[in-house]
C-alpha cells in the first residue's frame, strides 16, 4: 500500500511507489479534514483498529491511516486517507448513537447498551463502568470503534435522550 515500507526494500527506499507511479515522498497521506459523510472532526485510529471493527476483515484491504467520525447519527465511521469509507453497515457491532438503535452497545468493555444507560438502573451502570475505568479494568482502546473511552459518548447518549449525562466520569 503507497506510504508502507515493503518488505526486501532498500534502507534508503522509504514505501512503495505512490499511484500513478510517481516517487515515493516518504509523507503519509493525510486524513480527511472532516467526516466526508457530515463534515465533522475525525479522530485518527489505526488500520488495525479497523480491522477489529468490521464484518469479515479478511474480504477487505484496510491499510494506512483512518479517521473515526464520533458523530450521533452519522452513517460514516471510518474515513481513509486513500479514500475507502466503512458506514455503521460494515461494523460488527456499531455503538448505539450512530444506530439510533437502543439495543446497540455504548460501553464495549462491560456490554453495556443504550438501553440500559436509559433505564432506571443507568446511573448505576455508569457509575459501574466509571469505577472500572478507574481500576484500569478497561480495554476501550481495542474493544470500542473509537479507540477511546466510552464515558463521553454515553454522557452525550443520555443527555440527547433527556436522561442527562449520569454520574461523574473518572
Amino acid at each position: 500500500m503507497y506510504g508502507e515500507r515493503v518488505e526486501g526494500e532498500s534502507p534508503g527506499s522509504c514505501c512503495q511507489p505512490a499511484p500513478g507511479g510517481e516517487a515515493c515522498t516518504g509523507e503519509r497521506p493525510p486524513l480527511p479534514a472532516a467526516c466526508p459523510a457530515c463534515g465533522g472532526r475525525l479522530k485518527e485510529v489505526a488500520a488495525a483498529h479497523v480491522l477489529h471493527h468490521l464484518r469479515r476483515p479478511r474480504e477487505r484491504e484496510v491499510a494506512g491511516r483512518y479517521g473515526f467520525c464520533p458523530a450521533a447519527g452519522c452513517p460514516l465511521v471510518y474515513a481513509g486517507a486513500d479514500g475507502r469509507r466503512f458506514a455503521v453497515s460494515d461494523l460488527r457491532q456499531p455503538p448505539a448513537y450512530k444506530t439510533g438503535n437502543p439495543a446497540d452497545l455504548l460501553c464495549y468493555c462491560f456490554d453495556v447498551d443504550g438501553r440500559e444507560v436509559l433505564s432506571p438502573a443507568g446511573d448505576a451502570a455508569v457509575a459501574f463502568i466509571s469505577e472500572r475505568v478507574r481500576a484500569g479494568d478497561c480495554a476501550c482502546d481495542v474493544l470500542n470503534p473509537s479507540a477511546g473511552c466510552c464515558l463521553g459518548s454515553i454522557g452525550t447518549y443520555r443527555k440527547a435522550a433527556g436522561a442527562g449525562p449520569g454520574p461523574s466520569a473518572p
